[in-house]
């Protein structure tokens, strides 16, 4: 389970002012708080109340940034999600306007550009949404495929990722139990198919609790032998990468189409963890005074997500094809090189003792990231007070904390080297 926990920020003097009683720090604040690597910089693109609850975002070959908001986490199973779309109005190269482009959604957890819209992942749902007359809002809702589980919301499928090989790729990381939530989560989830074409191919329920490939126009659709919890990957050679929540990442070295061949083969999965640091990560937060909670592995990566291999020129040479791995517990972001081992590939540091990205700020949430047209690096910043699920929280930590306290904020920021000139595709 992606396990995730509550982190107060408790200021001293000598630190910005909060922007609330609670110890949130406003967008101005927060930039004050973050510890970059040597020779990059980051700056503010969107917030509050422009955007809310950010998980994902996607720039369109218009240059239109879209944005899924996710405010029902952890508990809300009403349909409340959003699309917003976001515009650069007076041409500061910064968003100042904000529509809805796209609502009614329960969960959604990640989109895509597709034909002339975007497709949207909200459980047990791949949604085709699209602006037919040009207002900024999707008059046109289709469901591509339907099936999946609706879980808890850390385990849900999510990030639909255009391929190389011209197939649309799915991660999916299948249900897990609940003890405290079984009307909101307990579903299982059913065969995964084509609603257009029921007599279409199908797979097992909830996609056998693997990543998915589809092909929509020719309705096709198969299983993968990996599976990843929020978010995956692909390298410049179609090498597909994955993670789960104190991994940061694998790497499928045999796809199941290969594997299938055989029957009789009683292997599913072909996952080749690559850090060469181990399985038990240890990470390095300048969080001031953190609360941790029931579950949270203190030091140790806990909450993986949002894995993207950064395949962009902007950047200096030594960080092509490294991974950037969100750690919303420990409010920071993790990078390691990915360099080719054999069949597979190794994970190395970046910095001995250093994260890429780090904040003193307790309610920095990096949850997924996007490689802009100009090359920089953005980060998804879903900004809440708490985010472990409480069906893994103690009963004092659930009775005594707010766990929606922030659902009116987030945040985009945007990462480019000492010196990079402003954007400018908005």
């Amino acid at each position: 389970m992606l396990r995730l926990t509550a982190a107060l920020l408790l200021l001293s003097a000598c630190q910005p002012a909060p922007s609330g009683s609670d110890g949130e720090l406003s967008p101005e604040a927060a930039l004050g708080s973050f510890q970059i690597a040597d020779g990059f910089q980051i700056e503010l693109v969107a917030a509050e109340p422009l955007v809310t609850d950010p998980v994902a975002m996607e720039i369109d070959e218009l240059g239109r940034l879209f944005v899924v908001e996710m405010p029902g986490y952890p508990l809300d199973v009403s349909p409340n999600g959003r699309v917003k779309l976001l515009e650069d109005t007076d041409g500061d190269g910064r968003p100042d306007k904000s529509t809805v482009f796209a609502d009614g959604l329960v969960l959604p957890t990640g989109l895509m550009r597709w034909k002339n819209g975007l497709l949207v992942t909200a459980p047990p749902e791949l949604i085709y949404l699209e602006d037919t007359d040009g207002d900024g809002r999707a008059d046109l809702r289709e469901v591509m495929l339907s099936g999946f589980a609706r879980s808890n919301p850390q385990h849900n499928f999510n990030k639909p990722y255009f391929g190389l090989d011209n197939w649309i790729y799915l991660a999916n990381n299948g249900t897990i139990g609940t003890e405290d939530y079984a009307e909101q989560f307990g579903d299982p989830g059913s065969e995964v198919f084509f609603p257009a074409r029921p007599d279409a191919g199908r797979l097992g329920q909830n996609a056998e609790h693997r990543n998915v490939r589809l092909k929509p126009d020719a309705f096709a659709l198969e299983s993968l032998s990996s599976r990843s919890q929020f978010g995956h990957a692909f390298d410049d050679w179609g090498h597909h990468f994955s993670l789960n929540n104190a991994r940061p990442q694998f790497h499928e070295v045999i796809a199941h189409r290969y594997l299938a061949r055989n029957p009789l083969l009683p292997v599913q999965f072909a996952m080749q963890y690559t850090p060469e640091y181990g399985s038990n990560t240890a990470i390095y937060p300048i969080t001031d005074t953190p609360e941790h909670q029931l579950l949270t592995d203190r030091g140790m990566l806990t909450s993986a997500a949002g894995i993207t291999l950064y395949q962009a020129d902007l950047f200096p040479p030594e960080y092509r094809h490294v991974s950037f791995v969100g750690e919303p517990v420990h409010n920071l972001v993790h990078a390691l090189r990915t360099v080719p081992a054999g069949p597979t590939f190794r994970g190395e540091r970046i910095e001995a003792r250093k994260e890429f990205l780090a904040s003193r700020d307790a309610w920095f949430r990096p949850v997924s990231f996007y490689i802009g047209p100009d090359g920089a690096l953005y980060v998804v910043d879903y900004y809440r007070q708490i985010v472990e699920h409480p069906e893994w929280m103690d009963d004092a930590t659930r009775a005594s904390k707010d766990i929606y306290n922030g659902n009116d904020r987030g945040r985009i920021y945007r990462i480019t080297p000492t010196g990079a000139a402003a954007a400018a595709w908005l």
